[in-house]
């Protein structure tokens, strides 16, 4: 049983509750334990961590060393490495199958329908949106990454630390991640159905790319723009080895950044009010 068949076979039947017995006649399900223990031996040569306690799926990645703007965190070494941040060996349908294994659901993608009536070009300039997004939907997810330093200091921080928003020059803020699970199809005509992201490589993005080929996307009100992002200042080399960890509940160091976060940014209205009470004081 090759990857796309054990992903399919775990999406949609040998864990799922209350499963009937086959009809006389009909093809013998295979043994869950036998798929399960293939699964095991198949994420140890792919160098996947599952560990139920803590609800986390671990893969090995290395610091990309992009060229243009972000558009994905993640991706396999076939994908876009121009253009990502992480780039790991592990293959995408199998860490789909871990991360179904842990409980995440497929979601859906952003949606973009056109406002009617359409926007005036003076309501456009006034910045009326001619068009109506709807953000993509799906299990949450949280991301941190681990390495060591070159003094051989361990650290780790959340994804959202690494990432940097150009249009406010900081870290992200106000930003989410949900599981989209990738898709099947046929890449040409007369081939079989192949996972898509085992052929593209890519894998977790920033901005919102369709088809939903990939399998986790950012939710932020900019994601719509893929020139957006760019590497922060806490990254390693490039070509450091790095552990890539999905959540599937929210991490404490996820919970401590979104408090501090919102005291950074408590401060901040607090400086805009004494500046606004300052200038208007000089008039």
């Amino acid at each position: 049983m090759n990857a796309l068949h054990l992903c399919v076979f775990l999406s949609f039947a040998a864990f799922l509750p209350g499963q009937q017995e086959p009809k006389p006649g009909t093809p013998q399900q295979p043994d869950p334990a036998k798929v399960m223990a293939e699964v095991l031996q198949q994420f140890q040569k792919e160098g996947i961590e599952l560990d139920a306690k803590a609800q986390t799926v671990s893969i090995k990645a290395v610091m990309n060393q992009p060229q243009d703007a972000i558009e994905y965190l993640l991706i396999h070494r076939r994908g876009k490495r121009h253009e990502a941040m992480f780039v790991t060996k592990t293959l995408p349908s199998l860490l789909n199958a871990a991360m179904l294994m842990l409980g995440f659901t497929p979601g859906s993608n952003a949606d973009y329908v056109e406002r009617v009536p359409r926007p005036t070009l003076d309501e456009i300039e006034r910045g009326v949106d001619p068009v109506i997004v709807t953000p993509p939907k799906g299990t949450p997810v949280w991301i941190t990454v681990k390495w060591k330093t070159p003094e051989g200091q361990a650290v780790e921080y959340c994804i959202e630390d690494l990432l940097i928003d150009l249009s406010t020059q900081r870290p992200v803020r106000g930003a989410s991640w949900v599981y989209l699970g990738g898709r099947l199809a046929k890449i040409y005509k007369d081939d079989p159905e192949v996972y898509v992201a085992d052929f593209e490589g890519n894998l977790f993005s920033v901005c919102y790319m369709s088809p939903d080929n990939h399998l986790v996307t950012m939710v932020h009100e900019n994601a719509r723009d893929d020139q957006n992002w760019w590497l922060g200042n806490k990254l390693p080399e490039p070509d450091t080895e790095v552990q890539f960890v999905i959540w599937r509940a929210e991490p404490q160091i996820h919970k401590d950044r979104e408090l501090r976060v919102q005291k950074e940014m408590e401060g901040e209205r607090r400086l805009r009010k004494l500046l606004v009470w300052a200038r208007d004081l000089g008039r």
